[in-house]
């Protein structure tokens, strides 16, 4: 266990660098990082036709996570779990969901589901490969996304299908 100084520091370092809340009023975060998913994808698209257009660097590091993460075939369960804990992670640290925070969001919240549902999840190097984030940084955001959570890591039936039916109707 971290001492907790030490702990405090990781808190405090990952919500300095990952958690910056943008300058403007933000939906529910599965709704916003549906859409950002959804940009970057037509982006792709358009690169494929246009090579000018120049995808910023943060659109670039959540657009090659998205894929990687699609190359690891994950289940839809495991994703919608993801984006619920995604949303209660915002809602709780009082947070907007932006270009800046989501690969860090998106892959913490993919590790925690991926754990909880499956009795051989993923090993941990296959979500350092995805998300270009060091094994160090990725243990950091699990034990901060737990504690945020206070390990309560329980989803009703009724909240699952609400989020699976908010994907669907997207």
């Amino acid at each position: 266990m971290f001492e907790k100084k030490e702990k405090e520091r990781i808190n405090n370092n990952l919500k300095n660098q990952m958690f910056t809340p943008p300058n403007f009023a933000a939906h529910s975060a599965l709704h916003k990082i549906t859409k950002i998913m959804a940009r970057i994808f037509q982006l792709y698209d358009k690169l494929k036709i246009e090579s000018t257009i120049e995808i910023p660097k943060s659109n670039q590091k959540l657009s090659k996570t998205l894929k990687n993460l699609y190359v690891m075939n994950l289940n839809d369960e495991t994703l919608i779990l993801a984006f619920y804990f995604v949303d209660q992670i915002t809602k709780k640290l009082r947070i907007f969901l932006n270009l800046e925070n989501s690969t860090g969001l998106l892959i913490g919240s993919i590790i925690i589901a991926d754990k909880i549902l499956n009795d051989q999840p993923r090993n941990i190097e296959k979500y350092k490969l995805a998300s270009g984030l060091k094994k160090e940084q990725l243990i950091q955001i699990e034990t901060y996304f737990l504690e945020t959570l206070d390990y309560n890591l329980f989803v009703s039936e009724e909240n699952f299908q609400k989020y699976y039916k908010r994907v669907q109707d997207y």
